[in-house]
């Protein structure tokens, strides 16, 4: 599942979708916008870009790592100090595999952020 939205997001409700009883484990990572001295918020742009990277991501992971289902939500707009930016959740029969799968996803979003955000003073 690939969702980028302006509205926040329920890591409760996420989590609940992914459980079934092959899944042993679900690794969920929380991304938050912290503070910056140049700025009091993340800016990322609302563009189809985004979610084609996103699915390309989570294609990556699940062809490379014994996964069950990932979920990537990613916030867009402006985010300040505290918001909740992204989610990457990850379902495996086993931890090790759905630890680092996630890993692997935040690298990779960590990586395309570069080009996507911006810091801003508001």
């Amino acid at each position: 599942m690939i969702e980028v939205r302006r509205e926040d997001f329920s890591i409760d409700e996420i989590t609940k979708k992914m459980k079934d009883p092959k899944i042993g484990a679900i690794s969920i990572y929380l991304g938050t916008v912290r503070e910056f001295p140049s700025g009091n918020g993340l800016e990322f742009e609302d563009d189809n870009h985004a979610v084609r990277k996103l699915e390309e991501i989570e294609k990556r992971a699940i062809d490379r790592f014994d996964v069950e289902d990932v979920a990537i939500i990613h916030r867009v707009g402006f985010l300040g100090i505290s918001a909740n930016i992204l989610l990457v959740a990850v379902s495996a029969s086993h931890r090790e595999p759905a630890f680092d799968a996630c890993r692997s996803i935040i690298d990779d979003i960590k990586d395309f952020h570069k080009s996507w955000r911006k810091e801003v003073s508001k």
